[in-house]
Parts: structure tokens; C-alpha cells; sequence
């Protein structure tokens, strides 16, 4: 059995030439793992963030109520339906009552509401419980849905729309069957 050291490319000048060049290959390396690491880091916060933000909650006017305390100063969405008779202008925009099961909360909105925004209507308010305890919900955002009477009274006009335009108008004489 042979217990001689070997003598090759690892040993003697080429050797070190080796090592050397295997150091420096690292050193290149660890300046593109830096970055790479600080790319998935600075994603990961971005990605983080803008999860949080759009993960608004939606509360209806009954669990809203229910759970005032904790929800304390937290922004979520309030869906319920405008109170009839509620509905007071104010300089900055409209105050009005909002109900869902038969709980009510008072509700101060700023800026102009919908055009479709009135009593008996539902609505989806976004905003939070102010700050001073009174149990108003303070809203800088409504969206109104509508019925879909619409779509049953407009049906052709929605039809053509769809076309791009192009389904021909019928028109009719009266008398005379189309």
C-alpha cells in the first residue's frame, strides 16, 4: 500500500493559485447575496403593507355595534341601510343614521354622498368610530349599491351596449306587428 503524499494541482504553486482564486470567486459572491437578501427583504415589507392596507374588514351596522370597544380607532366598512327620515346636510357633507337587524348607528360623512344616496337604500361606508366615544362612525367613503330594477327597465339599452353599439334599433309602428 502506497503512503506517500500525493503531488498535483492542490499542492505547490498551482495549488495556492487555487485557493486563491476560490477566495476571491466567494468574495465576488457575497456582494450579489447582500443585494439579493436586501431584495427579498424590501419585497417582503412591500408586499406585507400593501396586504395590510387591503384587508379593510366589513362590519354590518349589528356587529359593528357589538364589538365598538374593540374595534376602537380601527378603519373597517360599515354596511347597513340609510335610516328614513335621518338625513341632515352639513357643511362638510351629510349626517345620517345607518341600520342592519334592527341596531342603529349615527354616521357623519365628509364629502358629497352618491347621487343615489337616500333613505331606505343600502350603503358601504368606510371609515372608524370616533375618537371622542360618542359611538358616531365617522365615513370619508360610501358606495351605494343599486337595485337591479335597472337592469330590468334598460335591458336593451345594456344589450346594445354590450354589442359595442351595433344591435340594431327595432322600431315599430303602431298597429303593425314587428
Amino acid at each position: 500500500m502506497e503512503l506517500t503524499p500525493r503531488t498535483g494541482p492542490d499542492s505547490g504553486a498551482e495549488g495556492e493559485a487555487l485557493a486563491s482564486k476560490r477566495i476571491r470567486s466567494k468574495r465576488n459572491r457575497l456582494p450579489a447575496l447582500a443585494m439579493i437578501v436586501v431584495l427579498l427583504v424590501v419585497g417582503s415589507f412591500v408586499v406585507v403593507n400593501a396586504l395590510g392596507s387591503a384587508t379593510t374588514f366589513y362590519r354590518n351596522v349589528d356587529e359593528a355595534a357589538a364589538q365598538r370597544e374593540t374595534l376602537g380607532l380601527t378603519r373597517f366598512r360599515l354596511q347597513g341601510t340609510v335610516v328614513a327620515g335621518s338625513i341632515v346636510q352639513t357643511g362638510e357633507g351629510v349626517s345620517f343614521d345607518v341600520a342592519y337587524n334592527g341596531v342603529e348607528i349615527p354616521v357623519d360623512h365628509v364629502g358629497d354622498p352618491p347621487e343615489m344616496f337616500k333613505a331606505n337604500e343600502a350603503v358601504l361606508l368606510e371609515g372608524n368610530f370616533d375618537a371622542s366615544g360618542s359611538g358616531t362612525f365617522d365615513s370619508n367613503l360610501m358606495i351605494i349599491k343599486h337595485s337591479e330594477v335597472y337592469k330590468e327597465k334598460e335591458a336593451d339599452r345594456l344589450q346594445q351596449a354590450d354589442m359595442g353599439g351595433k344591435v340594431p334599433v327595432v322600431t315599430s309602428v303602431p298597429g303593425t306587428t314587428p
